[in-house]
């Protein structure tokens, strides 16, 4: 499918998978670190600038997502409205600075630090020369227009576009089809039908997260909510055995890791405040059409996941925690905003819903994709005698804060655990808001958590 810039000129509306995002957004001050993501990569080796700018160009010609800007400013007000997006004709530049090796680094967070103007660009693309033979570009993307996977799937289009242009022929029978029109899914779901549609599945949906506490968060102290949150945090960090018998496991049960963390996590919680309902906050990657696999973009959701946490046992209750999350991402076409709507009883604008607003708990877990851990470092393709490598680079930013009290206590009223699979072992943190939970006993919920993945781990036939 091509790409079609719209020919009305009227900003486009939002696409259902970046609503969550802009309601993120506005969830924080305008002086609030931005949403945005970046991609640093070192080039090592004799580098043709000329063939790299006119492969960033080829990228944001063929993928719409990352030639849109903001019609207008975003507001630093939880009320503002959507400013609507329209898409440039043209790819933006490729900027470039020379700095002497001593001072890459430093130029790099330098240029992290400087935000983009989404009113502008929501892409910027800059190349630092060290060297004649030694150059990082940095690409930075604002989140409305890029998610996780992107990130994978931008560093194989760079590395195949610019080997084509130094090597013609190479790789030509792999090139990748063209990508679906970002404008085109957005401009489908505004027609009358597809709305329709959508209306009666939110209500729907609503009314299972609503029965299963949606609008009664987890209790604690909502007066000592301040909007410049404070967070403490409880150790979830398992040995590299303990995640090998963890994996096996999952494989064993056919759920991924993720569940499987997902479920223990539940369990921790509903045992400690004796639930047996509960909404999880996962993150779906979106792409549920093939031709979404193939395109840059946010595509990602963030889907709320209804947890029957009753008397089960092990392999049962991962398995209808399995089937909820399957059921969840088939939501994930569905807007966030219009979801917490109805279930907050809030009109629409009325401040904006953070993105855990009716979730208990939210698990994100990184460096492995279902029962596979993922290679962090696998060589990119790039011709011979060019060694690129992606490069940790991120600036240290101030905590965000708070645009309204709503957002402060949806985020304080959360669990989050975050929990990463580096060197075959699973590390991370339970992460709970000071002024809101007590602190005693989301320690109680980590060592039922660290309980129950032992169960697990150790049981041959459970």
């Amino acid at each position: 499918m091509t790409h079609h810039p719209p020919a009305d000129p009227t900003p486009l509306p939002l696409f259902s998978r970046q609503d969550w995002c802009w309601e993120w957004t506005r969830s924080y001050t305008a002086d609030s670190p931005p949403i945005e993501s970046s991609e640093t990569l070192l080039f090592r080796g004799p580098l043709d600038t000329g063939a790299l700018r006119d492969t960033l160009a080829e990228i944001a010609t063929r993928h719409e997502a990352l030639r849109l800007h903001l019609a207008a400013d975003i507001e630093p007000d939880p009320s503002a409205a959507w400013p609507g997006q329209a898409l440039r004709d043209a790819p933006g530049p490729l900027d470039t600075v020379r700095t002497g090796p001593q001072e890459s680094a430093a130029e790099v967070t330098r240029i992290l630090t400087r935000p983009l103007d989404p009113t502008d660009r929501m892409m910027r693309t800059t190349l630092v020369s060290t060297g004649d033979e030694e150059h990082l570009l940095v690409a930075q993307f604002h989140h409305l227009i890029f998610d996780g996977t992107s990130h994978l799937l931008f560093r194989d289009l760079l590395a195949h576009g610019y080997h084509e242009r130094v090597a013609p022929g190479h790789d030509a029978a792999k090139r990748r089809t063209e990508p679906v029109s970002y404008t085109g899914l957005i401009i489908r779901e505004q027609a009358p039908e597809a709305r329709a549609a959508l209306r009666g599945r939110v209500s729907a949906l609503a009314a299972e997260l609503r029965a299963h506490g949606a609008a009664d968060p987890l209790p604690g102290d909502a007066g000592a909510v301040v909007a410049e949150a404070e967070f403490g945090s409880v150790p979830l960090t398992l040995t590299a055995e303990r995640t090998r018998l963890l994996l096996r496991r999952a494989r064993a049960e056919r759920v991924t890791l993720h569940t499987l963390l997902l479920a223990a996590l539940s369990h921790a919680v509903s045992t400690e405040y004796e639930r047996d309902r509960l909404l999880g906050s996962v993150y779906t990657h979106g792409r549920t059409f093939p031709g979404a696999r193939e395109t840059l973009g946010l595509f990602s959701n963030v889907v709320p996941v209804p947890l029957e946490t009753g008397s089960q046992s092990p392999p049962a209750f991962l398995r209808a925690v399995h089937d909820s999350v399957q059921r969840a991402s088939n939501s994930a076409d569905l807007p966030l905003s219009e979801i917490a709507a109805q279930i907050m009883d809030r009109p629409p604008g009325d401040g904006a819903y953070y993105r855990s607003a009716l979730a208990h708990l939210e698990l994100r877990l990184s460096g492995v994709t279902g029962w596979l851990p993922e290679e962090p470092n696998r060589p990119l393709p790039f011709p011979p005698g060019l060694d690129v490598t992606p490069q940790a680079l991120h600036p240290d930013h101030p905590l965000p804060v708070f645009a309204g009290p709503q957002q402060a206590l949806a985020c304080a009223s959360t669990l989050f655990a975050d929990l990463e699979m580096a060197d075959g072992a699973l590390t991370g943190s339970l992460w709970y808001e000071n002024h809101y939970h007590d602190a005693a006993r989301v320690a109680r919920v980590g060592r039922i958590f660290g309980h129950f993945l032992q169960r697990l781990s150790e049981q041959g036939d459970l």
